[in-house]
């Protein structure tokens, strides 16, 4: 026979269920947000190891400021100048990325502990396929070394900080 009244007790669960999705969905929303807001504000700073040059750079790597020592001109030449700047500012545009991995990182691993729509409806598209996925040390660049042009393996050329950074 029919059972109306399991129906409805399923009907309220999944009612609930879905309720409960929602609210932490939009409370999801406003930490992505708020999380946005703080990596679009974001200025992280770097020195050369000789102290040089001070760079700082946007949360793209983009330089926003760059700051040379009082005396650089008497203690460097110009290819030790380009070279100092340089490295600030790879070393500024990898502590940004760093930076908006980490801050955007806490909203994408909350999403993992969800329930997902395939969850409770089978056979739906998982809501998970839109976000981006995090990948820890895929980005990582060694700080004593810069981007091997000729190795098409050199992660380090894909990263935003190198390929659109200067915004």
């Amino acid at each position: 026979m029919f059972d109306r009244e399991g129906l409805r007790v399923r009907e309220h669960e999944l009612q609930d269920q879905i309720d409960s999705m929602l609210a932490t969905l939009d409370r999801q929303m406003q930490d992505l947000h708020a999380a946005q807001q703080q990596v679009a504000q974001l200025r992280v700073s770097a020195e050369s190891a000789d102290g040089l040059v001070q760079v700082v750079v946007n949360s793209v790597g983009g330089v926003v400021d760059v700051r040379l020592a009082p005396d650089v001109f008497r203690r460097s030449t110009p290819e030790s100048l380009g070279r100092a700047m340089t490295e600030a500012s790879r070393r500024a545009g990898e502590a940004a990325h760093t930076e908006s991995m980490r801050i955007m990182g806490s909203i994408v691993s909350a999403t993992e502990t969800l329930p997902d729509l395939p969850d409770l409806v089978p056979g739906a598209p998982s809501l998970r396929d839109f976000l981006p996925r995090l990948e820890p040390g895929v980005d990582s660049v060694p700080a004593d070394r810069d981007p091997d042009p000729d190795d098409p393996d050199d992660a380090r050329w894909n990263r935003p900080v190198l390929r659109d950074g200067w915004q």
